[in-house]
């Protein structure tokens, strides 16, 4: 894979939108982005943009809110 070349701004977005996903799940998020941006001839801030809301959505798994966990003050 080619290197990819992302300003610091860039690489902070792109940290930062791993930080919602676990643990165990942002590599592969990382890696994907990755293999999705060397793909393409020129990254700008709306490219990146595009590619990391569309990573994340394939990696995110959002917790079940429709359980109720415990006698909480809002049950």
């Amino acid at each position: 894979m080619p290197p990819i070349c992302l300003s610091d701004e860039q690489m902070s977005a792109l940290l930062a939108a791993s930080h919602p996903l676990p643990l165990d799940s942002r590599s592969a998020f990382l890696e994907h982005c990755a293999r999705e941006l060397a793909r393409l001839p020129m990254v700008g801030d709306g490219v990146l943009h595009r590619v990391i809301m569309q990573v994340q959505r394939e990696h995110f798994d959002p917790p079940d809110l429709s359980r109720s966990h415990g006698a909480g003050k809002y049950r």
